[in-house]
């Protein structure tokens, strides 16, 4: 297979809040790879992270880095091996690759496999580039009604649908979310598609909250100022009275919690507005919360999830949702940028200007 590319446009992360936009050499295409021309690229939190830190947790990257891991694109070259895609298809990047030997592989834990590999993690090439090169099976097709700018949305809906079936979600449930941005609220949506009964919604940014409003929550508020002198535990059953009071959910508590903000206070908000017996999911990237609530969930019987990424057919299933208009996610994009603008992108998260920012790859 022979392709002449001239130029790889990439965002390259020298280091923290520095970025330049530089030619790449683009990956050679195994027997079992594809190359996606890439059509557009959504920034998410982690993306934000790494942009203003230099990495994400305790990873941060040693050399030059590109960034992205929520594409999709056409495809316009395969492997000699590759018989399930052709040239022209259009197709969502799973940016995870996984071993496949591991126990957690083994199991259909594959977003926890020992030695995954994510594209934008230091050391791998990320997708926010002109071309990208993936194995055919972490390429899925998508149909041609979804536009480049929805595409780029399916990776975090994939999550959102991996985190929906951590919990088990189920219709009639009562849901609790804290933090409204964008895996929030594609939590919410997801949840509407699963027939959740009742969403509240809480954030500490009003525009963020309005969204929610609109979005498909049916009770909103800002999340209120803990009092000086007054313990978390305290804070958050006083408000949690009032709130559940206000949104009509039982005083005993909501079904399920995601926690999807990373603040310390919404952690232990969360903990007080599940009830007995009830699922927390954490979501969110935080730091570490002092004192952990450990009587809660002990004294609760509280069953406290982690999730991560995605697991198999959650890719599938976040294009069907959108395909099917059971989730539309056009409202959450609240501007497109071209790549030659990277740069731009990056610092109206970082500002705060904007929901969900896609950037155009060939522009």
């Amino acid at each position: 297979m022979t392709i002449h590319i001239t130029t790889n446009r990439s965002c390259v992360l020298l280091r923290a809040l520095t970025v330049e936009i530089r030619d790449m050499p683009i990956p050679p295409v195994g027997d079992d790879d594809v190359l996606v021309k890439v059509e557009a690229t959504g920034i998410c939190g982690s993306d934000l992270h790494t942009y203003s830190h230099g990495g994400v947790g305790y990873n941060f990257i040693k050399e030059p880095q590109v960034l992205g891991h929520e594409s999709a694109g056409t495809i316009i070259g395969v492997g000699v091996n590759v018989t399930s895609l052709k040239v022209g298809d259009r197709v969502a990047i799973e940016p995870t690759r996984f071993c496949r030997k591991c126990y957690n592989c083994r199991i259909g834990k594959t977003n926890v496999c020992r030695f995954f590999k994510q594209a934008s993690m230091p050391g791998n090439p990320g997708t926010l580039s002109q071309y990208f090169t993936c194995e055919s099976d972490l390429a899925v097709k998508i149909p041609d009604s979804l536009s480049w700018e929805e595409a780029g949305c399916i990776q975090p809906l994939a999550v959102a649908v991996q985190l929906a079936r951590r919990a088990r979600f189920s219709a009639g449930q009562t849901l609790a979310i804290f933090g409204c941005g964008p895996l929030g609220c594609m939590v919410m949506a997801v949840a509407q598609a699963f027939g959740i009964s009742k969403i509240l919604a809480f954030d500490v940014v009003p525009k963020r909250v309005e969204f929610a409003k609109g979005f498909g929550a049916d009770y909103v508020s800002l999340v209120p100022r803990k009092p000086e002198g007054m313990t978390y535990h305290e804070w958050a059953e006083t408000w949690k009275v009032s709130a559940l009071d206000e949104a009509g959910v039982d005083s005993w508590g909501v079904d399920v919690v995601v926690e999807a903000s990373g603040a310390e206070s919404a952690m232990h908000a969360g903990m007080s507005f599940v009830h007995i017996g009830g699922t927390y999911v954490q979501a969110g990237l935080g730091q570490a919360v002092t004192p952990f609530p450990t009587f809660s969930i002990v004294a609760k019987e509280i069953d406290v999830i982690g999730t991560v990424r995605y697991t198999a057919g959650c890719y599938q299933a976040a294009i069907d949702l959108m395909s099917k208009k059971r989730v539309d996610l056009r409202p959450m994009i609240t501007a497109v940028f071209p790549l030659t603008r990277s740069v731009e992108a990056l610092e109206a998260i970082r500002r705060g200007d904007d929901l969900k920012v896609v950037i155009m790859n060939q522009l």
